[in-house]
């Protein structure tokens, strides 16, 4: 397969291994016959030198935003101000409700609680209770970094994973729903974003700046989409990762657009969540007999919901999947019964500009 990537140093082992064979006769070596241990010591002399070439074209490959990775990435966009988006832990607030015991005692900081088993939250300061019936309020943190702390609702009953130290609790509610967590940002987020940080190095005020900041708050906004709401008034929409956690993300984009270093004068920000458009897309196909494409099948879906969903004011365009399945192998793609965008028919749509596409798609064969 022919190699389209760009590299700065190319070699060529055979060529490698025909210069050192000269070099070596030249210097009064004997011939070198396959198997002998003057043949097997030169060929892992070459072998080190074609390591050697490949480590040094790497690390130059690894200087561009184009093939950087991981921490290389990194690197790259530290130098430019552009710093990933780390992962951070969600925090809520609890309510102990203690009996009358007669003693007086500490919960420490750091003790498990779970509402489902499964996702653990930790107190984050020592709780003291004086031994009398009474009620307390505590901060709490999810004890592992990522949106999926953000579940935790406001109103959920929860239970200490350490039973015996906490006997005298009677109950403990949520009170302020989790919020704070997010994902650390992928490579390839962080590579435009990297791309468009440029933007951000003066005060905003076209809409692509707005965006690009609204982008570099969280990796929990998918989309953001800034438009112009009158003479000074700009409004800006989100598409959030999930559905928990959005007052928090909004009240972090807001603070980030008014800073006093951001935000022109005569700007007046306001900050919203998209406005969600449904589809449903019940799609029938038909394939050559013998073939079996699911996969392929399965990544047209996938490559449409991503184009479809992940951007505001992109109108709805079913005619796009059944592209997409065609180019997966089906010889007839129809859109079935049941189908539906917006409570209309599903057909090419377009959407406002503070408005985004989410839906279901299921498959099923054509019975003929």
């Amino acid at each position: 397969m022919e190699d389209n990537e760009i590299h700065y140093l190319t070699y060529d082992p055979d060529a490698i291994w025909d210069a050192m064979m000269d070099a070596y006769l030249e210097a009064g070596g004997d011939v070198v016959y396959p198997g002998d241990e003057k043949e097997m010591l030169l060929r892992g002399v070459q072998s080190i030198v074609m390591q050697a070439f490949a480590g040094i074209d790497n690390a130059l490959r690894m200087n561009t935003l184009r093939y950087a990775v991981g921490e290389y990435l990194d690197i790259y966009g530290e130098k430019r101000n552009c710093y990933r988006i780390r992962s951070t832990a969600a925090s809520a607030k609890v309510q102990f409700t203690f009996m009358e015991v007669g003693s007086s005692g500490v919960i420490a900081a750091g003790t498990p609680l779970t509402a489902d088993g499964s996702i653990i939250y930790v107190t984050v300061d020592d709780i003291v209770y004086t031994g009398y019936a009474e009620t307390l309020t505590a901060d709490i943190i999810c004890n592992e970094n990522g949106a999926k702390g953000n579940g935790l609702l406001a109103g959920t009953e929860m239970q200490t994973l350490v039973p015996t130290e906490t006997n005298n609790i009677q109950s403990i509610y949520v009170t302020v729903s989790a919020s704070g967590g997010q994902n650390e940002e992928d490579d390839e987020t962080y590579r435009e974003r990297i791309r468009l940080y440029g933007l951000n190095a003066i005060t905003t005020g076209p809409a692509e700046q707005y965006e690009r900041v609204t982008m570099a708050v969280s990796s929990e906004i998918i989309d953001a989409a800034a438009i112009n709401g009158g003479g000074g008034v700009v409004n800006v929409y989100l598409i959030p990762a999930s559905s928990t956690g959005t007052e928090a993300l909004i009240a972090a984009v807001q603070s980030a657009l008014r800073a006093e270093d951001t935000r022109p004068l005569t700007d007046q920000v306001s900050v919203a969540l998209a406005t969600k458009k449904t589809y449903t897309l019940n799609i029938e196909y038909a394939v050559y007999t013998g073939q079996n494409i699911g996969a392929a099948l399965s990544e047209a879906v996938t490559q449409y919901k991503d184009w479809q969903e992940k951007k505001i004011g992109r109108a709805f365009n079913p005619d796009r999947l059944k592209a997409l399945l065609y180019q997966a192998g089906c010889n007839r793609v129809e859109i079935g019964d049941g189908s539906a965008f917006d409570g209309g028919d599903a057909v090419y749509t377009e959407i406002a500009s503070n408005e985004y596409c989410s839906g279901t798609i299921t498959l099923a064969v054509i019975e003929e």
